[in-house]
């Protein structure tokens, strides 16, 4: 009798796992503002650099293999850069990338939950504003085409399939090469983006 009352316990804690453990599908299309700049470790440290404003917006795809864990893909045009001010610049490099996310999601509670994982930017266009004349040129060849960094954040579920996420992506790699830019600059952004839930509940 013990046997069996061990066997039935174990054999329900299995099928309750087995409930839980339903992968669970979600997909969505998301949109927001950055808050961009760029940070190099050689001799422009000095440089004044002031955040840009920009916007980010794509579609995205998750799967949770329990309520808890879950992969998150995202494919979201995204603008970056930096505002420069010195003696040598007073100009705006404004960069459009395609990025590919690829994020753990940690999902503690029913409403919220944080992530982390890879980003991979494609650059996309590369402009330069003179804030002087107004003036833009293209500065394709002064970056890298590859960019890649490391992305964290957080994302509340809200009512009516609403999603807002504040993530921020530190810069792996230099964005720049050394056409013009002797040192090497890497992007880092503040990324605000709010989300509709077409599929799923996450």
């Amino acid at each position: 009798m013990k046997k069996i009352l061990i066997m039935a316990t174990a054999m329900s804690l299995l099928f309750a796992v087995s409930l839980t453990a339903q992968p669970q599908f979600g997909a969505g299309v998301k949109g927001g503002m950055n808050l961009a700049t760029q940070t190099t470790t050689g001799e422009g440290e000095g440089v004044a650099v002031r955040q840009l404003i920009g916007y980010n917006g794509g579609v995205y795809g998750n799967l949770f293999i329990t309520d808890m864990f879950g992969l998150q893909a995202e494919l979201v045009v995204c603008t970056r850069g930096s505002d420069w001010d010195d003696i040598y610049y007073n100009v705006k490099d404004l960069l459009t990338y395609l990025d590919f996310p690829l994020l753990f999601k940690f999902q503690p509670i029913k409403y919220a939950n944080i992530h982390v994982g890879p980003q991979f930017g494609y650059l996309l266009a590369a402009k330069q504003e003179d804030k002087d004349d107004g003036e833009i040129y293209d500065i394709m060849d002064w970056y890298n085409r590859l960019d890649v960094g490391l992305a964290v954040g957080a994302e509340a579920n809200l009512p009516f399939r609403i999603n807002f996420t504040v993530r921020y992506v530190i810069g792996l790699v230099s964005a720049t090469n050394d056409v013009e830019y002797i040192d090497p600059w890497r992007n880092n952004f503040l990324q605000f983006s709010l989300g509709f839930r077409l599929i799923g509940d996450k």
